[in-house]
């Protein structure tokens, strides 16, 4: 909805004092990146009330994540896992079908370093502010097909610019509750690529009426991540990719405009908790 100066406005979220928040950082085959990048985060999100960590690791059947389990033991992390891997998307839809219950999302992919706690404050501040139940931050340069900016007043007048655009990424993603259990979960389709996915679920969003925009981005965030960008574990050679740099199959679900879709997982995810082994808790919101 474009107000007179050409950007967004929505009715304030009007968040309580009690939120519950949960941050999910999905990895596959990438035990050194874990290392790295969950020490930090997971000191980071001890300070902050109301947040909770889980590592979603997607396929035991390869040697790298069982590295990778080892190590979040080490760390007091809990872990969603699963036997064979299906990719990010479906990760997402195990962690969300386990743990339902939370105000807020986090979803952060394994090479995003995260270098400071306003990544967590200033989205929620943002969605308290403007109502837009899913933002994405990741490299600037992802960016595609951008349309007119909006501006949110912070403290002392400064004013932050909320980019908007129709193409984007999944390095991190914000989401509200309502906004997945209005749309589900992320495609089936993409279990069998292992990547993609992200923009479709994102223009459900979208379409739902729950955004300005299938990708919103706070400009001033952008420097607390660095960003890395290691070689992709799955290869898609053989399937055919667009200029919006989507695949061709992910167009087509994008422009049938589709309704809720099921948190699909062949291979349900089960809980990994410290210090009390695995439990099968896999369900539906």
């Amino acid at each position: 909805m474009a107000n007179q100066s050409g950007g967004h406005k929505f009715a304030s979220a009007g968040l309580g004092k009690n939120v519950s928040v949960l941050v999910a950082l999905t990895t596959c085959a990438r035990p050194a990146l874990i290392a790295k990048n969950l020490p930090p985060l997971q000191s980071l999100l001890q300070h902050l009330p109301g947040f909770d960590l889980v590592l979603a690791i997607d396929g035991l059947s390869l040697l790298a994540n069982r590295e990778t389990l080892q190590l979040a033991q080490q760390l007091g992390v809990n872990c969603v896992i699963a036997d064979f891997p299906e990719g990010v998307g479906v990760a997402k839809n195990r962690v969300v079908s386990l743990f339902g219950d939370y105000d807020f999302y986090f979803f952060i992919e394994d090479d995003v370093e995260v270098q400071s706690s306003e990544l967590f404050t200033c989205h929620l501040n943002a969605y308290e502010k403007t109502g837009i139940h899913h933002f994405s931050l990741h490299e600037p340069s992802r960016l595609l097909e951008e349309e007119q900016p909006s501006f949110l007043l912070c403290e002392k007048g400064i004013k932050q610019k909320i980019r908007h655009a129709l193409f984007g990424s999944a390095q991190v993603n914000f989401f509200s509750r309502q906004a997945l259990v209005r749309v589900g979960g992320w495609h089936r389709r993409f279990s069998l690529l292992r990547r993609g996915g992200h923009t479709e679920h994102s223009y459900r969003i979208y379409h739902a009426g729950l955004i300005p925009a299938p990708f919103n981005y706070i400009d001033d965030l952008s420097n607390s991540c660095c960003w890395h960008n290691p070689p992709s574990i799955v290869s898609c050679a053989g399937h055919a990719v667009a200029a919006n740099r989507l695949f061709e199959i992910e167009n087509d679900l994008i422009r049938q405009q589709l309704g809720p879709q099921a948190w699909y997982a062949r291979y349900p995810g089960r809980l990994c908790l410290f210090g009390q082994g695995e439990q099968d808790a896999y369900r539906y919101l």
